[in-house]
């Protein structure tokens, strides 16, 4: 295990990224520090680094060397977003850095920017077509990608920063946001990367500004989940911040309490751009990347084997990363996983359930005791939150969601209906109907391994009427394990109504 620093200039902020790094290519983000320094404001205005923010970032990356030295970091990567290009200091402001931190810095073309955008989407979001839309401070980024592989891209010299500075006199925020508007649009008319009226691509937002813009709509909407990544924003849904962005009195001085760190202006411009995006191409939707960037970074630099490799099942890799970081000495979750799956298809002509009910019941097998990390008595019961916040890529939110309920309903004396009716512009009568079917299934593959010792390695069911009788295929006595299962007969004769017979 290496741990890994990234350390990430943008125009608004200077993070710290810290995370450990398996020699396989897995890994997670174990602390991270985002404090406020407005390079992009300084350089914006005067062309160049003034000493004030120079010595405002040079005291915090001298702490972020303390922090990284404390924590035993092996590599440190160090980058600057493209915005810093034009500042006419920036080597010698680069060159004080280097002497007092050791930090080397790259400034990200543009074209490295692309590269790091579509290395974080194939890391963190399941789609094969799409164009993804990246709103930087001075540039905005557009990429067309097919099967995982980049078909075009293009770089527009309009971001949330420089565009906000465009109007940054105009006191009238409606006619701010009609002149921003009529901006970007102008850029977009000779735009080829944008003229496929293709109906099967999906589009993409990634960058802290979509992050704020969905964050403001999840709030204005009452959506019943606090989770970025794969948050589809509607149309609707975005008209809907667009009118309250376009009423409120913003300058680059305030800030929208909750929802951004950054200036309030830049927000607007943010929400401008994707107004002239949403009115010119006429798509009903985009799914948010969370984190696309910082994901891309540290992708780029993992162990050459790993940084190669792109996931064909991304579900997969989040749930071994999550194994591997954090289950337990001598875990079983895998030998339950296996045992889930092999069971819902073993169980398919009672349970009935179509095949997007796959990844929820992979979640919650691979996930069925992570409520012991809070406490064992009714892990069940526990492992929702820790299902709901954890990182899951490959999968939707709604997958999430389910899968957080099935682990519950591994008790199904814990699914309360008043919980459930919360998410319930989510999730519907039938979704109920399959979580219950979901809980038992992975409380029976639990309790097949009741031993924790993989005895049981595959079954075979014969369903007789009402009966159905699971023969269990084991490698050693299973005596114990079987006795466990057959306590959930109970609950399988409720749910599937049939009686269990395990032998």
């Amino acid at each position: 295990m290496e741990k890994y620093a990234i350390i990430k200039l943008s125009a608004q902020t200077i993070k710290l990224s810290l995370i450990d790094v398996t020699s396989n290519g897995y890994y997670n983000l174990f602390d991270e520090i985002t404090e406020t320094v407005k390079l992009g404001m300084s350089v914006e205005q005067n062309g160049l680094i003034m000493p004030n923010v120079i010595n405002e970032a040079l005291t915090l990356l001298k702490l972020f060397r303390k922090i990284c030295d404390a924590n035993n970091v092996s590599k440190i990567v160090a980058i600057a977003e493209s915005f810093i290009k034009v500042a006419k200091n920036q080597k010698s402001f680069f060159d004080e850095i280097y002497n007092n931190t050791g930090f080397a810095f790259s400034i990200l073309s543009p074209e490295e920017e692309v590269k790091v955008i579509y290395k974080g989407i194939t890391n963190t979001i399941d789609i094969s077509k799409a164009l993804a839309i990246y709103i930087a401070p001075n540039q905005t980024h557009i990429i067309q990608f097919n099967r995982r592989t980049i078909m075009s891209s293009q770089s527009i010299n309009l971001g949330y920063l420089n565009l906000a500075e465009k109007f940054v006199d105009e006191l009238n925020p409606e006619e701010k946001m009609k002149k921003m508007i009529a901006e970007f649009t102008q850029e977009l008319k000779n735009n080829e990367i944008l003229s496929d009226d293709d109906q099967e691509i999906t589009y993409i937002g990634v960058g802290t500004v979509f992050e704020s813009i969905g964050k403001l709509a999840r709030k204005i909407t009452k959506y019943p989940l606090e989770l970025a990544n794969n948050y589809v924003l509607t149309r609707d849904a975005f008209n809907s911040v667009y009118e309250v962005v376009n009423s409120l009195d913003l300058d680059k001085t305030k800030k929208l309490k909750g929802i951004t760190e950054d200036r309030a202006d830049a927000l607007a411009s943010g929400v401008a751009i994707l107004k002239a995006l949403f009115d010119m191409q006429k798509f009903n939707a985009t799914s948010i990347c969370a984190n696309c960037f910082d994901e891309g970074v540290v992708a780029q630099n993992l162990p050459n084997d790993a940084q190669d490799r792109v996931p064909s099942d991304m579900l997969s890799v989040s749930l071994e990363t999550i194994r591997t970081f954090y289950d337990r000495e001598l875990s079983n979750t895998l030998n339950v996983y296996n045992l889930a799956v092999i069971l819902f298809k073993q169980l398919k002509v009672i349970h009935k359930l179509p095949r997007n009910y796959v990844k929820p019941l992979r979640i919650a097998a691979s996930m069925y005791n992570c409520g012991t990390r809070i406490g064992f008595d009714n892990y069940a019961n526990n492992s929702f939150e820790i299902i709901v916040n954890s990182k899951l890529y490959g999968a939707s939110q709604k997958d999430i969601l389910l899968a957080a309920f099935a682990c519950k309903a591994q008790n199904l004396e814990n699914l309360n209906l008043a919980e459930w009716l919360k998410y319930k512009d989510i999730l519907t009568e039938e979704d109920l109907d399959a979580v219950r079917k979901l809980g038992v299934i992975v409380n029976l593959a639990s309790s097949l391994d009741k031993s924790r010792m993989g005895n049981v390695q595959d079954i075979t069911c014969d369903i007789l009427g009402d009966s159905i009788i699971m023969k269990t295929i084991v490698n050693a006595d299973a005596s114990f394990d079987i006795m466990q299962a057959q306590k959930v007969g109970t609950n399988f004769k409720k749910v599937f109504k049939k009686t269990l017979q395990v032998i």
